[in-house]
């Protein structure tokens, strides 16, 4: 069984009605993408804080700051003979200004906690263990 392994983030921003968390539709060849968290494949021997930051830095052109150390895995299978596990953690935004990677993302909305819950296309249960 072959391994693989991914960093990214739940990334929010505060404001006067709530925190807005950063939801981007990852593209796919010849379809429809999945709405989901800015994450990547793990390079060299980059720990997993800087896999997340060099991947949403690519992603979303964001830098953020890593909250409390909170961790939570999403492992599935991505084709067959292969595990994958996506480690998520939770960041603010540095600012809010957005710069697609348009290779691989094809758009972005700031969501309510709720409004994001609604369009995940997998990994709800990432957003409800980070936040709640």
């Amino acid at each position: 069984m072959k391994y693989e392994k991914s960093c990214g983030a739940v990334i929010y921003k505060k404001y006067a009605e709530g925190n807005r968390y950063l939801m981007i539709l990852n593209k796919k060849p010849g379809g429809t993408g999945h709405w989901g968290f800015p994450k990547g494949h793990c390079e060299g021997n980059e720990n997993e804080f800087e896999t997340a930051s060099r991947e949403i830095f690519e992603e979303t052109g964001l830098r953020v700051v890593f909250q409390g150390g909170k961790r939570a895995v999403s492992t599935y299978s991505p084709k067959p003979g292969v595990t994958k596990d996506v480690i998520y953690f939770l960041a603010v935004a540095r600012d809010g200004n957005v710069k697609l990677q348009n290779s691989e993302v094809a758009q972005y909305k700031w969501c309510s906690y709720q409004e994001a819950m609604n369009i995940l296309t997998h990994d709800k249960h990432i957003l409800k263990k980070l936040v709640d």
